[in-house]
């Protein structure tokens, strides 16, 4: 007689492996990016400066190609947030190269050379307290009361903007692309799900610690209880689409795991669970609060 958990880590399996194929994000993940320019001084970024910001653009997912120093922002009333790391950018300056090696009084006078310098940038998303941004497009759908409910009573810090959805536990914080770049509201609000469930796990919440199960691969199986807690809050809310291949890219991952450890699923979805009820908790008492 078959295992059940083997049964069961079987169906999950076919159901990812049949369904990764066809994957892509649930939202529009282009960058919109021009020119890297000075948002203090309105003038663009040249040479090697260009290259260097559209890289560090791109691995951030930020939305504007705008940049400043450190000084520049506060000059505008700006501060950069706590923990941001820089980008490196570099201009030449003339310096006087005097020899002292040489009779001739010409030579000794100094030769002009190009030294490279550095300097460190801040992008706008960054900061906060700047004004002048390009203000983000309005949302092509109408919000959901029962998930924004939700999403309010977490009391999780939402950040919005550029083109990646991620939790960092470091920071405690959430961040979305911008609305506008969602397909539909079901789409936003099960990528928003996905990061609040990652949310739940915070040393500060429910704690979710692997030890050495599973090693290094304990990222994946952390997407894998996302993917599942989604689920679970999606189909409590009535929202269509979500899929446990959804929109993580640790599927190869995912499969290693399940394949190796059959009771792996099991464990991801108790853990889903607990974070689900976790976040329908904090609404509830929310509620009795208002009522009360």
């Amino acid at each position: 007689m078959q295992d059940l958990h083997e049964e069961i880590t079987a169906q999950i399996l076919a159901a990812i492996e049949g369904g990764r194929e066809g994957w892509e994000a649930l939202w529009d993940n282009s960058l919109r990016l021009g020119l890297p320019y000075n948002h203090s001084t309105g003038k663009n970024y040249t040479g090697i400066n260009i290259l260097s910001l559209w890289n560090v653009a791109m691995r951030k997912g930020y939305e504007i190609n705008a940049w400043m120093t450190y000084k520049q922002a506060k000059e505008q009333g700006g501060q950069v947030r706590k923990g941001e790391k820089s980008a490196l950018g570099m201009f030449y300056k003339p310096i006087e190269d005097k020899s002292e090696d040489t009779d001739n009084e010409e030579e000794k006078g100094g030769r002009r050379r190009m030294m490279a310098k550095a300097f460190y940038l801040f992008n706008v998303a960054q900061i906060d307290g700047l004004e002048g941004l390009p203000e983000p497009k309005a949302p092509n759908f109408s919000p959901i009361a029962d998930a924004e409910a939700i999403i309010t009573a977490s009391g999780a810090e939402i950040r919005h903007g550029g083109t990646r959805a991620f939790f960092s536990p470091a920071m405690d914080f959430v961040q979305m692309p911008s609305l506008d770049r969602f397909h539909s509201a079901e789409n936003y609000y099960a990528t928003i799900l996905h990061e609040l469930t990652h949310w739940t796990g915070h040393k500060s919440r429910l704690a979710r610690e692997y030890g050495k199960r599973f090693g290094d691969r304990a990222y994946a199986f952390e997407e894998l209880i996302a993917e599942l807690g989604t689920a679970f809050l999606c189909a409590r809310l009535g929202l269509v689409g979500a899929t446990l291949e959804g929109h993580a890219d640790y599927i190869a991952d995912w499969l290693k795991i399940l394949k190796n450890d059959k009771r792996a699923v099991m464990t991801a979805a108790s853990q889903a669970e607990r974070a689900a009820e976790y976040l329908a908790q904090m609404l509830e008492a929310g509620s009795n609060q208002k009522a009360g």
